[in-house]
C-alpha cells in the first residue's frame, strides 16, 4: 500500500472511531451495548412470560364469552319454540 494512501486513511479511521465513541453515549448506543452484553435476555424472558399470561387470560375470557353466547342462544331458542336459531347448528 502506498504511504500517501495510508496517510489519507488515518483521518478517516480517526473520524470513524470518534463517531463510534460518540454513538456509544446515545440511548441507542447504550441499548446496543446492553444487547451485546446479553443484559436484556432476562427482560425479554419476563416480557414473553407476561404476554403468555395475557394470552392465556384472553383465551379464558373468550371461552367464557362463547359459553355465555351459546347459553343465551339456547334460552332464546327455547322461548321461541325453535330447536335452533337461524344460521346455527341445532342445540
Amino acid at each position: 500500500m502506498d504511504r500517501h494512501a495510508l496517510a489519507n486513511l488515518i483521518p478517516v479511521i480517526g473520524m470513524f472511531f470518534t463517531g463510534l465513541i460518540a454513538f456509544s453515549f446515545t440511548r441507542l448506543g447504550k441499548a446496543v451495548a446492553k444487547r451485546l452484553e446479553g443484559g436484556t435476555d432476562g427482560e425479554l424472558a419476563e416480557r414473553v412470560a407476561r404476554l403468555e399470561a395475557d394470552q392465556d387470560r384472553l383465551h379464558r375470557e373468550l371461552a367464557d364469552a362463547h359459553d355465555r353466547l351459546e347459553f343465551a342462544e339456547r334460552i332464546i331458542a327455547r322461548e321461541t319454540g325453535h330447536t335452533h336459531l337461524p344460521g346455527n347448528q341445532p342445540v
